[in-house]
């Protein structure tokens, strides 16, 4: 990966901004805090999948005529760890509830625990 793209990366998988910031308006959290406070709210309720073309597309924009690699990657570790963690959290530390609910076997969460040092 070139470094301006490995670097604008790292800045997209530690970003401390709330997707739920931005609409489609691009309305951003400089704005007014009613308008804030609608378009959070507006965003509260897309889907999952609203977020993430949101938040894929403003990538490739901060990226300009950068191509990036491992993406795919990228985004699964972004989503898969906090999915773990609050699953997680939710079961009480239950790994084999967690899996359950995950759909996934016991072993295979462990991993994927141990890889976001989760345990």
């Amino acid at each position: 990966m070139a470094p301006h793209a490995q670097h604008n990366a790292n800045h997209f998988a530690k970003s401390s901004e709330h997707p739920a910031d931005y609409n489609k308006d691009n309305y951003g959290p400089t704005h007014d805090f009613e308008l804030s406070l609608n378009s959070y709210t507006r965003a509260a309720h897309e889907p999952l999948r609203v977020h993430v073309e949101r938040v894929v597309r403003q990538y490739f924009a901060m990226l300009g005529d950068e191509t990036p690699t491992d993406l795919y990657e990228l985004i699964l570790k972004q989503v898969e760890e906090p999915l773990l963690s609050v699953v997680l959290e939710q079961t009480r530390g239950n790994q084999t509830k967690c899996a359950q609910i995950l759909g996934l076997n016991r072993g295979t969460l462990r991993k994927k625990l141990k890889t976001y040092d989760l345990m």
